[in-house]
């Protein structure tokens, strides 16, 4: 048997490297933006659901919003 790299036996090419940078930066906007809107969030909303929408649903919001980005970022990239 022939040494492969991969298991069915394909033969595949290197392609560009991802922008980790991008992912990272993006990362660190998600924290600022929770640090930044963390307030307003617990302002206009009361009670429980103000502090469950700002601890959890705010930083789940931005993170998939950062996500997404990424993801599109990877598809124009690997299109292009």
């Amino acid at each position: 048997m022939t040494d492969s790299p991969t298991i069915v036996n394909r033969s595949e090419s290197s392609g560009r490297r991802y922008p980790l940078f991008v992912e990272r930066i993006l990362l660190v906007l998600v924290i600022a933006g929770t640090w930044f809107l963390h307030p307003m969030v617990m302002d206009s909303l009361d009670g429980a659901v103000g502090t469950v929408a700002a601890w959890c649903g705010l930083p789940m919001l931005l993170l998939m919003c950062a996500e997404l980005t990424g993801r599109v970022l990877q598809s124009v990239r690997n299109d292009a």
